[in-house]
């Protein structure tokens, strides 16, 4: 990486976390070039406005790991169960983006694109659950956008709640955390087959 790619990452970086923390309304360009250590013309020398720092922030590291391994060998079980465990380390490594995205697609129409193409995007992981509730291996249908909305916004919130109640932040969700929520999920998707 170059110094070029460098400086870009860097306002990017210091962008990403000064978005999340105080909105893009809350943030000047004048604030990232100071939590950047650079003037404001050298921003402007990488982006045109506020605006394209903004939609440039939420498009790098957002994609998920690929996932494209043979699904329809596990069972409903642990299919879920790998489903909660690779959401929490997507939204753990993307948290500034998604914050980013859910919080200002409404204010900015530019980002809904990115908004639809990334939160409401299905993996595949998600399209053999899909194939698992068409095949009633799953007492509901739940369409995969809102459980896939649900569960980010479940995460970000149990995230947001440690950092509240510990008064820091650890970046990552426990363990024993991350099995409660597999319970939940799968208490909630699986019960006693319906006899048709």
């Amino acid at each position: 990486m170059n110094k070029g790619e460098r400086t870009k990452q860097l306002i990017l970086d210091k962008s990403k976390y000064l978005f999340a923390k105080n909105g893009y309304n809350g943030t000047t360009i004048n604030q990232i070039a100071k939590e950047s250590k650079i003037s404001e013309a050298t921003i402007y020398k990488y982006f045109k406005s506020k605006l394209d720092v903004l939609i440039t922030c939420v498009k790098p590291d957002i994609h998920e790991d690929s996932m494209n391994e043979n699904f329809s060998e596990y069972t409903i079980e642990q299919l879920l169960k790998l489903y909660v465990e690779k959401r929490i380390k997507w939204v753990e490594k993307n948290r500034s983006q998604i914050e980013i995205l859910i919080s200002e697609t409404l204010r900015h129409p530019e980002l809904s694109e990115i908004f639809f193409q990334q939160i409401y995007r299905k993996t595949p992981i998600e399209e053999e659950i899909e194939t698992r509730m068409l095949a009633k291996e799953i007492n509901f249908h739940l369409e995969i956008p809102i459980l896939s909305l649900s569960m980010i916004t479940t995460i970000l919130s149990i995230l947001n709640l440690q950092k509240n109640l510990i008064d820091e932040d650890p970046g990552y969700i426990t363990d024993e955390t991350t099995n409660k929520i597999v319970q939940l999920v799968l208490f909630g998707l699986i019960g006693r087959k319906v006899v048709e």
